[in-house]
């Protein structure tokens, strides 16, 4: 599946890939809910998301069918 603009513009922001950066975040125990917010924070309130959006972006659906 290819990134949307959004993530993209995260990994841009983040200096790495948006979907490592929220898997490092679930591994240190962060909720979804403080995940999307910490993506928030760590981007200038560039990139705003829902908890429902973090979870699809961390989603392993990358293969095309």
């Amino acid at each position: 599946m290819e990134l949307t603009p959004s993530q993209k513009l995260a990994g841009m922001l983040l200096g790495k890939p948006v979907k490592d950066y929220i898997q490092e975040r679930r591994d240190a125990g962060r909720s979804w809910r403080l995940v999307a917010r910490d993506l928030y924070e760590a981007t200038n309130g560039q990139i705003d998301i829902t908890y429902q959006a973090a979870k699809n972006w961390a989603s392993d659906k990358d293969t095309a069918a």
